[in-house]
Parts: structure tokens; C-alpha cells; sequence
């Protein structure tokens, strides 16, 4: 947690100086009240030598004393709370700025590994919780334990006989906070990952919510919700009740200090040791030092959250990218993609998702991959995309180890339409812009033409400038592939991959789609589960259980392949073609 406040509030050194200062100085004053209260009582009320006229202008001109304080204090505070809301705003954007960049920054390894919904908690829920505890740390840190060990001091030169109660109390009270820290710190932990479970389930929930009513399974996702939630609330529960201790404990111990006090008091007083003023003023102190625990109960409960979530935040940033970016930029040759022996598997435990996987990709090729659900074909153009690296094996982009190259050489020679249609909140022109910046209205209009996108829009009101909302939830799910398309053609790299990226097309939109691909003259390689699409490829790529089991032509996989023949009867192509 300080390794954040240190890095995060260099920017905000005077914030964090002159906050808790101005904050003192009300801290001074307020101690400062009961010497006053003390001396109206002991000069003012009882003093005999003055007139009534005489007291009735010293308790005005003391009363004026402590309405100066009060406003002094007032300023103080005020010029503090500005401080203090400056710096942890500030602190929680600059943090939550780093955090979102180092995810960015995270290969898809990393990103399986902490998982979606995690990462939306550790950016909002875990930085609120810092965020508030740097406002705090501002504000209260410094005056709380200021005014207990000010008034601490203040009663022993008023009674040292007090003092050592108020000592004593002090001591027994802060064994209190620190068993309940130790107590709650590791649950808060617990709790914040909890969070995680619940964030997961709303996720899917919202945007699975059509299959959830298409199979009417409300019930059963908002049983699986409460019994998450359940859960935290429990665990939430057991902090609470600890946390709920601080208060009545705090109370106990400072009101049997304040008995104890007044019985001193009186036996003092009754020596003469002690007077009414001085009696009133240790009684004003331990009332400020209960107040002031309160306060601290409540920092504890603040500071064990901020510390669960530091520790939670500080896993992300630990994580480095498993992705270490290369030099090169340039080609070696003309072949796009050479795999040899490849192997892949997503975890240490996990099974290959491909194995042994050798084949080369040629310029202007047109490649077909198939293969039944898990068979490794979404797995192995992650590969060419570098999303992940290889087990074993090499793959060579135009003659080179693709880990050479960097990063952004690689983006740039393919652009890639996923499985699953994604385009963001804006207009349709902005999400066709991802593909390039400075992309002409011609760029746009030829791609919106070739991925047979163009029909659609242009019967749009505001045609491209159309709005989409979260999720493109305004357009089909054949609209939304064919716009990705569109998306992907607009980048205008020679490779061209497309995962399954027309499924949701029917046929003779997607036979159209597909001769208008071929015309573009691309390196393209085409993944989908029917036969249809990919039996006019240069090459098809034939994949089960993460092995390459065939490769050839059409004709060639029907007499060599028993898989691609069986997948080619069970769409009635087989025997047309044999």
C-alpha cells in the first residue's frame, strides 16, 4: 500500500504536507478549548476578588477566545478537506491510468489467468477503496492520534496521578485496534475476492441475459447470484461484527477512564489539589480522546480494505506481459506463415490445445481450417496473431521467428475478424476508423462494399454516422460479422484472417462475401465449421483434438482424409464432389 501512496503522491508532496498541518493546527485549538473552559472557571466563576461586572467581561472576552478557535479550526478543516479531495482524486486517476495501461500492456496468458471480471474489480471497487483511504490519511491520520497523545500530555500537567489513567487508556485502547486489524485484514482479502465472484456472475448474466430468458433459466442464475452474494455477505458479516466491537469497546474503556478521572478528581479536590476548572478539563479530554478513537476505529476499518486491495492490485502489476516484444520490422521473404512442429498448450497443466502442427502458408493463398468444436483452430491464429507464444515449435512470419518482430510490424500485416462480432458504443464510421486512422470516405465505402455491408447501411438514417449502442445491440448478429469484416478490410493488410467470422450469414450472402474477398488479392485464411466455406481454398487445414490430420486441396482431403470426408457427408457435400 505505501509502495502506491509513494509513487502515486509525488505529484502531490504539498497536498500531503500543508493537509495534515492545517489539520494540526485545528488539532492545537481544540486541545487548547478546556484550558480555556478551565480558565473561565477557575479565574471567572470563582474568583472572589473580581466584581460581578469584572467576571461577566473576562467569561465574554474567553468566550470570544473560544469562538476564534472555532473559527480558526472551521478554516483549517475546510483548506484541509480541499487538500486532501485533490491528492486521492488525483491518486485514484493516475492509478487507475497505470493500472488500465498495464493490462493493456498484458498478454492474453496473463489476462486468462486474472480473468475479466477480476480486473473490473481491482479497477473500481479495490482503487475506491484506496482512493478513500489517501483522503483519510489526509485528513484524519495525523489528528487523531495527535489530540490522544496532546491530551495525554496536557492531563499529566494538570495531574500526573491523571495522567497515568489517560496513558494507560490510551495504551489499552490501541492493543484493542491492533488485535482487530490483525483479525480483519486477512478477511478483507477474502471479501474483495468474493467481489470478484459476484462482478463475474452479473457480467455473464447482463450480457448473456437473451440466452438466459430464451431458456427461461431466470431462477436458476438469480439462485447462483444470491448464493454468491450470500457468501460475501457473510464473510462481510464476520468483518463487520469484529469492526462493530471497536465503538462499545472504545466506549467502555473511556467511560470507566472517565469514572475513574471524576474519582480522582473528587479526592483531589477534596485535598485541595485539584479545582473545578482542572477537574472539567481532564473530563473535556478524555471525551476528546473517545472521539478521537472512534475516528481511528474507523481508519482501521478503511486501512485493512486498502490494504487487502493494494495487495490485490499490486498482483496485476507484478504480472509482466509473457510477450517480450522483438526488433525487427522487415520481411526476410515473401511467405507469410511457416509453421514447424508447433506445440501449444494455454497453462502448465493444461492440455496441448495443439500438437506437433507443421505446414506452410504461401503469398495470395487462399487457406481453409476446420475441425470440430476444440480442435484448435481458433488456438492456432491466435498463435499467428502472437496473442500467445509457442510451447515448442517455430512459427515464421515472412522468414522470421515471429517473436522477432515487434509487436506492431505484426498487427500491421494482419488484420484479423474474431469469432465472436465486437464493436464498441460510437458510430459505425468510428469503429470502422480502428482499422485505420486516416482511412478516405473511398477506403470506407470499398470496404462496406466488399464485406456486403454496404446494402444495410446506406438504408440507415444517418447511414455510417449511425449510432450503435453497447454491444452493436441495434444491429443482427450478421450485421455485426459483416461490419468486423469491414473493420478488418479497412486495415488493409496483405493477411486477411477470418474465424468462423461468417456464421451468421446465410448462404448466398456468404458465397458473395466470399468471391468479394477473393478479389482483393490477400493472403487469406478462412476458419469455419462448414465445409462450404473453405472447399475452394489453395489449402485446407484439417484439425482434431489440436492435431493437423489432413492438408490438400478439396478433392485431395475427400480421398486422404477420413475426418474432412466425414464432415463433408455430414453437410451433403462428400459424394457430390467425388
Amino acid at each position: 500500500m505505501f509502495k502506491l501512496y509513494k509513487k502515486y503522491l509525488k505529484k502531490y508532496k504539498k497536498h500531503i504536507i500543508l493537509g495534515p498541518l492545517f489539520k494540526l493546527v485545528e488539532a492545537i485549538f481544540e486541545l487548547l478549548v478546556p484550558l480555556v473552559i478551565a480558565r473561565i472557571i477557575n479565574e471567572g466563576l470563582k474568583n472572589e476578588l473580581f466584581t460581578d461586572q469584572e467576571k461577566r467581561i473576562f467569561i465574554l472576552q474567553n468566550g470570544g477566545l473560544l469562538f476564534a478557535f472555532a473559527a480558526i479550526g472551521l478554516c483549517s478543516t475546510l483548506v484541509c478537506q480541499f487538500f486532501a479531495s485533490r491528492a486521492s482524486q488525483g491518486f485514484g486517476t493516475e492509478l487507475r491510468d497505470d493500472l488500465y495501461e498495464h493490462i493493456n500492456s498484458l498478454s492474453f496468458k496473463e489476462l486468462d489467468q486474472f480473468g475479466a471480471s477480476s480486473l473490473l474489480t481491482r479497477m473500481n471497487s479495490d482503487i475506491n477503496n484506496l482512493q478513500q483511504s489517501v483522503a483519510m490519511l489526509i485528513r484524519l491520520v495525523v489528528r487523531a492520534p495527535f489530540l490522544v497523545i496532546g491530551a495525554t500530555i496536557l492531563s499529566f500537567l494538570l495531574s500526573w496521578k491523571a495522567g497515568i489513567i489517560f496513558l494507560g487508556t490510551g495504551i489499552l485502547l490501541f492493543v484493542i485496534i491492533f488485535l482487530i486489524m490483525l483479525y480483519t485484514i486477512p478477511r478483507n482479502k477474502k471479501a474483495q475476492k468474493k467481489l470478484d465472484d459476484v462482478t463475474n456472475i452479473t457480467k455473464e448474466n447482463l450480457s448473456g441475459n437473451r440466452v438466459v430468458r430464451a431458456f427461461s433459466k431466470q431462477k436458476y442464475e438469480f439462485r447462483r447470484f444470491v448464493d454468491e452474494n450470500v457468501n460475501l455477505r457473510t464473510i462481510l458479516t464476520r468483518i463487520g461484527k469484529v469492526n462493530a466491537l471497536l465503538n462499545p469497546m472504545t466506549f467502555i474503556v473511556t467511560n470507566l477512564a472517565i469514572v475513574a478521572v471524576l474519582y480522582l478528581g473528587g479526592y483531589e479536590f477534596k485535598l485541595g489539589n485539584l479545582n473545578q476548572g482542572n477537574i472539567t478539563s481532564l473530563y473535556n479530554y478524555l471525551l476528546q480522546i473517545q472521539l478521537a478513537i472512534m475516528v481511528v476505529a474507523n481508519l482501521v476499518v478503511i486501512f485493512t480494505k486498502a490494504s487487502a486491495s493494494a495487495t490485490r492490485i499490486h498482483e496485476v502489476f507484478k504480472s509482466n506481459s509473457s510477450i517480450i516484444d522483438g526488433k525487427e520490422e522487415t520481411r526476410l521473404n515473401s511467405v507469410p506463415f511457416e509453421f514447424q512442429n508447433v506445440s501449444f498448450q494455454y497453462n502448465d497443466n493444461a492440455k496441448p490445445a495443439i500438437q506437433q502442427v507443421t505446414f506452410t502458408i504461401k503469398e495470395g493463398m487462399t487457406v481453409g481450417i476446420i475441425g470440430g468444436t476444440g480442435s484448435g483452430k481458433t488456438s492456432l491464429i491466435s498463435l499467428m496473431n502472437r496473442f500467445y507464444d509457442v510451447s515448442e515449435g517455430n512459427i515464421l512470419l515472412y522468414g522470421r521467428n515471429i517473436k522477432e518482430y515487434k509487436t506492431s510490424f505484426i498487427n500491421a500485416q494482419i488484420s484479423t475478424v474474431m469469432q465472436k462480432a465486437i464493436l464498441f458504443s460510437g458510430t459505425i464510421k468510428e469503429n470502422l476508423l480502428w482499422g485505420k486512422k486516416d482511412a478516405t470516405e473511398e477506403d470506407i465505402k470499398q470496404a462496406l462494399h466488399a464485406s456486403m455491408s454496404y446494402e444495410f447501411v446506406s438504408k440507415l438514417d444517418d447511414k455510417e454516422n449511425t449510432i450503435l449502442y453497447q454491444g452493436a445491440s441495434n444491429l443482427s448478429g450478421g450485421q455485426k460479422q459483416r461490419l468486423s469484416i469491414a473493420r478488418a478490410l479497412v486495415k488493409n493488410s496483405p493477411i486477411l484472417i477470418l474465424d468462423d467470422s461468417s456464421s451468421a450469414l446465410d448462404f448466398k450472402t456468404e458465397l458473395n462475401l466470399r468471391k468479394s474477398i477473393q478479389s482483393l488479392n490477400k493472403t487469406t485464411i478462412l476458419i469455419s465449421q462448414r465445409a462450404s466455406s473453405i472447399m475452394h481454398a489453395d489449402l485446407i487445414l484439417v484439425l482434431d483434438q489440436g492435431k493437423l490430420v489432413g492438408k490438400g486441396t478439396h478433392q485431395e482431403l475427400l480421398k486422404t482424409c477420413k475426418i474432412y470426408s466425414e464432415i463433408c457427408d455430414s453437410q451433403d457435400l462428400g459424394g457430390e464432389q467425388k
